[in-house]
């Protein structure tokens, strides 16, 4: 994952906005995280995510998890922070 603070975004967010469609940029401000950018794809994933969790109470089947894993395995731990 990338990670640039926010002036730096701001100067270069063409390059940044293409570099999220491969991977996460995290934005810090301050020397904090602030944002994270992640392509619209991985953004309708993540939607889907959170449907199918809580379609089922908050459980998430074994066949969904198998195929999340294939699709979004480097972004998994991006999604799984904003799921919280």
């Amino acid at each position: 994952m990338t990670t640039v603070t926010a002036s730096e975004f701001q100067k270069n967010f063409g390059a940044f906005k293409e570099a999220a469609q491969r991977e996460p940029v995290k934005i810090t401000s301050n020397g904090r995280e602030s944002v994270v950018l992640i392509s619209a794809a991985s953004y309708a994933e993540y939607e889907a995510f959170q449907k199918q969790k809580y379609a089922f109470g908050g459980e998430v089947t074994p066949e969904f998890e198998d195929i999340l894993a294939q699709r979004m395995e480097k972004h998994k731990d991006v999604l799984e922070g904003l799921a919280k």
